[in-house]
């Protein structure tokens, strides 16, 4: 064979496999994707274009007579007015915590190692065991928590059973901070250059300017990333709220992950089920797109 035309070959053949290889690499993991995820979300919005019996599959065609008959429910717009309320409880109690815990770690010279295991250990205790728990410390007879209420002289409450303070004690613990949110702002922090660090400490950029100035602008990205990770975690509430109160008292605690849950498992209305996940995928893509437009508008 002519030695040039063997190396044309050659060149052809490696282009083709060039181009084909990341395709053959990435198509199981596509294919993956597109099968457990967006078939579902399909699947789920062609549930709820039906009176969905799961028998006698797809059942009765209603259109959109499932949202209409959903949003003239006030039980549903309770469980998004709760939903959103324990957003902004979240946000307000918890998220800024481990910002501040992983600010005073990456002061510390010695025993940050340790305190940095004390912080990510309560992370591996089962969220079940951890509510069990919490479910003692608010008990109305013998809990830790009316114990000090008393103790300071106030009068004992039934903090899970009183819808006013429901919400408050189902988010309460994640006052504590710690677990890997606090290694995720660490590892940024001590991310950055250490050129960055001594060229500020030069200039005289110390102590609050130091955190203001240098350190926060310097993990914004991560600190936006976890924002957002947040905020879909939150609207996507299910297990703490059922765990501590079902839903209850009196829906004071009910999500639209109850909700949903709720509408499958107990009434078994499937098609409403579907019309709320799918009403749900949509408010959370929107509060994720303009989080990402705002975050890009400061940017510029």
């Amino acid at each position: 064979m002519n030695p040039i035309l063997h190396a044309g070959m050659n060149h052809k053949g490696y282009i083709i496999r060039r181009r084909l290889g990341p395709w053959l690499l990435l198509a199981p993991p596509i294919l993956l994707t597109a099968w457990l995820k967006y078939y579902l979300i399909i699947k789920a919005f062609y549930m709820s274009l039906f009176d969905y019996d799961p028998i006698n599959a797809p059942g009765p065609f209603v259109g959109f007579a499932n949202y209409a008959r959903m949003f003239s429910t006030q039980y549903y717009w309770d469980a998004w007015s709760n939903t959103f309320v324990f957003l902004l409880l979240t946000l307000l109690m918890t998220f800024l915590i481990p910002i501040v815990q992983a600010l005073l770690l990456n002061e510390l010279i010695r025993w940050r190692h340790l305190f940095t295991t004390i912080y990510v250990i309560p992370a591996l205790i089962p969220t079940a065991v951890n509510m069990i728990i919490w479910k003692w410390i608010w008990h109305p007879d013998y809990g830790v928590a009316n114990r000090i209420l008393v103790f300071f002289g106030g009068q004992p409450q039934a903090w899970l059973s009183d819808p006013a303070f429901t919400k408050f004690c189902i988010v309460f613990p994640g006052v504590l901070g710690g677990g890997l949110s606090v290694l995720l702002y660490l590892s940024a922090i001590q991310g950055i250059s250490k050129d960055i660090v001594e060229s500020s400490q030069l200039d005289g950029c110390t102590g609050w300017k130091r955190i203001r100035y240098m350190i926060l602008p310097n993990i914004r990205f991560i600190i936006f990333i976890q924002l957002v990770m947040s905020v879909i975690a939150t609207m996507q509430l299910l297990d703490a709220p059922y765990l501590y109160a079902a839903g209850g008292p009196s829906g004071a605690s009910t999500t639209m992950g109850i909700y949903i849950f709720n509408t499958f498992q107990q009434d078994f209305n499937y098609g409403r089920g579907a019309s709320a996940s799918i009403v749900m995928l949509f408010v959370i893509a929107a509060m994720s797109i303009a989080q990402m437009m705002l975050d890009r508008s400061q940017k510029n």
